[in-house]
């Protein structure tokens, strides 16, 4: 039994989308010539810590290791921002004084306009990929399944594996079985169960691995059968 449960990622939540491209047309209108050495260093650092925010929510990786590669990732853009605050600070005011030198009369505003439209642009990607990855396969190499209702006879047997021992997690599972359904393809015998769950149900465990619980049961033909329960949250 495989219970698939669908989560949206940050980065493609619309409240992310919305705060990160506001955020990015806010601080791109803060002109550095007018601030003050503790006010620069305030602005540093307020926008080191929302690119390592940024770069958390964006970055694709595993929980497994020392360190999730997520938190790596946005400690290490806050540091790499922290270290070059100075030198963008400088690139930004030459960009300012180009748009003048253009005729802009207001090249804050024109800025501001740029930031917000390329972060929304790479919110519209990272959404979309998150979409395309939503209708992935669970088998390779199989179309996108079906879904319907669980047979009887499987809630019975899941529930009895479930409810077997007392061990974490088990009732996360109990309640995501209580609204799952299953996705199969075609009609013919399948040995496993694929199951899908709402994605705000809880949850039993925060990555994938192999559930520890076991049924064994005697099947016609006195053939000895395993029923394995796992969880891919």
């Amino acid at each position: 039994m495989v219970i698939d449960q669908q989560r949206q990622p940050m980065n493609a939540s619309p409240v992310f989308g919305i705060i990160s491209t506001a955020a990015a047309g806010c601080l791109s209108l803060i002109d550095p010539s007018e601030l003050d050495a503790t006010q620069r260093r305030a602005v540093h650092a307020v926008t080191a810590g929302l690119t390592g925010i940024y770069v958390a929510a964006t970055v694709a990786g595993s929980k497994t290791g020392l360190v999730p590669l997520k938190v790596a990732a946005g400690i290490a853009a806050t540091g790499i921002a922290l270290r070059l605050a100075d030198a963008g600070d400088r690139i930004d005011l030459r960009l300012e004084a180009k748009l003048r030198e253009a005729g802009a009369r207001h090249p804050r505003r024109w800025m501001a306009t740029v930031a917000v439209a390329a972060t929304f642009a790479g919110y519209l990607s990272d959404r979309a990929a998150a979409a395309r990855k939503d209708r992935y396969e669970i088998v390779p190499g199989h179309p996108p399944g079906q879904e319907r209702d669980l047979d009887p006879g499987l809630r019975s047997l899941v529930e009895g594996i479930l409810c077997a021992r007392r061990i974490p997690g088990a009732p996360e599972l109990l309640t995501q079985l209580a609204a799952a359904q299953e996705v199969y393809w075609g009609e013919g015998f399948d040995s496993t169960a694929h199951f899908r769950v709402p994605e705000d149900l809880p949850r039993a465990v925060p990555h994938n691995q192999v559930f520890p619980v076991r049924a064994q049961f005697t099947g016609q033909k006195t053939c000895t059968l395993l029923a394995v329960a796992v969880s891919r949250a």
